[in-house]
């Protein structure tokens, strides 16, 4: 009897923890972990040497301006509640986040002048998808 109970043991032991049997952690509303839509998203435009010049230039800007970092968080974890909470940014946080932007792309440009055309080719497809940044609407004819 107690030599079938220590087999019963050993057997649900080993069972418990091999991961087929192991139960599936339940679904969560919670959006999916790492950072805010726009971080890294939708860069797929980009070749990857201009995406690693880009993070250089970006380095290189938070190192000469430690402040940028600061900033940088803040609004990152400020639009990551909001987008958490269900809600959209607030027009505030948005005209925040642009003016961080157009100071963090001239940093950039300051530490590192080949992104120029990099940060461009962004800026144009940031307008051409409905995003600030772009080029001005073409003029009205009258």
């Amino acid at each position: 009897m107690l030599m079938k109970r220590i087999l019963l043991v050993l057997t649900l032991g080993a069972i418990l923890t091999c991961p087929s049997f192991a139960q599936a952690q339940a679904p969560t509303n919670a959006p999916p972990s790492g950072p805010p839509p726009g971080a890294h998203y939708g860069m797929n435009f980009l070749t990857d040497a201009e995406k690693q010049e880009l993070h250089k230039a970006h380095d290189a800007a938070v190192v000469a301006d430690p402040s940028l970092a600061t900033e940088e968080k803040s609004l990152w974890d400020q639009m990551k509640a909001a987008h958490e909470s269900g809600g959209a940014p607030s027009a505030d946080l948005q005209s925040q986040m642009h003016a961080f932007r157009e100071k963090m792309d001239a940093a950039m440009i300051a530490a590192d002048a080949n992104v120029a055309p990099i940060i461009a080719k962004i800026k144009a497809h940031r307008g051409s998808h409905g995003g600030p940044g772009g080029p001005p609407p073409p003029p009205s004819g009258n």
